[in-house]
């Protein structure tokens, strides 16, 4: 094997540094890089973890989950955490959507996939609909616990995610729709760690 001279390995050495330099720039700019969690996201997802109406939110899918947003680490309390989180769900459903109209270009007109896959487009656009008015009771009274307590907001949270749930009902046993099965199962557990981080405004707590 041929051995590189000195100035050659000294010339690669430098390449490769620029290179790594200008990838990390790029992914800080873009905010690639995960953000640290802070207190408020590790107590959050502990929370959440530990609730038995989500089982299958687990402290790692939550932590994750937040830290993909680098608006996480800025969050000044859970109600700032809850509209992040919800953004990020509503950019899942979004992502949904736009494969559901793709689907429907291709669908058989007349045919169950059609009907389907058109109930669906619906379905996520009543569910953005919906958390933009769970959004609005939060910035509108985010300082106010007990007013988010009358307001329900896990009862709003709940509806979005009964309104997606509708989707993947529609979408059983229709051929050619197993991907998007999976994305809205996928959904549904991004749904159920909402549902879990909204718990504190429970009127029944």
């Amino acid at each position: 094997m041929a051995i590189m001279p000195p100035t050659s390995i000294f010339f690669s050495v430098i390449v490769f540094m620029l290179l790594s330099n200008a990838i990390t720039t790029q992914a800080g700019g873009s905010g690639g890089g995960k953000p640290k969690a802070t207190s408020l996201v590790v107590e959050a997802c502990k929370n959440a973890s530990g609730e038995t109406q989500a089982p299958n939110v687990t402290k790692e899918f939550c932590l994750s989950t937040l830290q993909s947003d680098k608006r996480s680490a800025e969050a000044k309390d859970l109600p700032g955490l809850v509209l992040v989180s919800i953004d990020i769900l509503k950019g899942r459903v979004t992502d949904a959507s736009v494969t559901v109209k793709k689907m429907l270009r291709n669908a058989k007109k007349g045919t169950v996939a059609m009907y389907a896959l058109s109930i669906c487009e619906l379905q996520y656009e009543n569910v953005v609909s919906t958390l933009n008015i769970c959004q609005a009771m939060i910035k509108d009274h985010q300082g106010d616990k007990g007013i988010l307590h009358s307001l329900r907001l896990p009862h709003c949270v709940d509806i979005a995610g009964d309104t997606s749930n509708e989707c993947q009902t529609d979408l059983e046993d229709v051929p050619g729709t197993e991907a998007l099965q999976t994305d809205n199962e996928r959904l549904r557990i991004l749904f159920n760690l909402n549902a879990a981080l909204v718990v504190p405004y429970d009127v029944r707590d």
